[in-house]
């Protein structure tokens, strides 16, 4: 996995290696986080909700895992070890995992638009509740992998 477009200072606030690191914890791609419409969102509540330091530091442990490691298998490897297996790191990443899941930040909605685009309701075919209705006569369509037969 490459980071989208390096970035060589802090002053940047490594934002394409949180996307990057993002696509490799929640396992959707860079395209498909930045058609939330959320991902400046998300950056920058995290810049505001986190000690910079701590979150700079974050984000160079994903930056040297990102570049020192190109598989699939290897670079799941180098989370596990790096990020995962230390307290501080496994916190922030379940955080942003969470994020883009839920729309949520440590139990709160990041904004009205988190709680529509979280991903959880990609992953489950689904729509939320009260925000994106699935639209006219769509319970006539079966669900997604449906193997119940509909009687004749």
């Amino acid at each position: 996995m490459n980071i989208i477009n390096k970035i060589l200072n802090v002053d940047d606030y490594y934002f394409d290696v949180f996307m990057s690191i993002s696509e490799a914890l929640a396992g959707f791609t860079v395209n498909e986080l930045q058609s939330t419409g959320l991902a400046e969102t998300y950056y920058t509540y995290i810049l505001k909700s986190l000690d910079a330091a701590t979150f700079v530091e974050f984000l160079t442990v994903s930056k040297n895992i990102l570049e020192k490691h190109s598989g699939k298998d290897e670079l799941n490897k180098a989370i596990q070890s790096e990020i995962i297996s230390n307290p501080g790191m496994n916190d922030i990443s379940g955080k942003v995992i969470t994020m883009w899941y839920l729309g949520t930040w440590e139990g709160a909605y990041i904004n009205d638009l988190s709680y529509k685009e979280g991903l959880v309701w990609n992953l489950m075919h689904s729509h939320p509740p009260g925000a994106k209705q699935p639209g006219y006569k769509s319970w006539n369509i079966k669900p997604v992998n449906s193997t119940h037969e509909s009687n004749k």
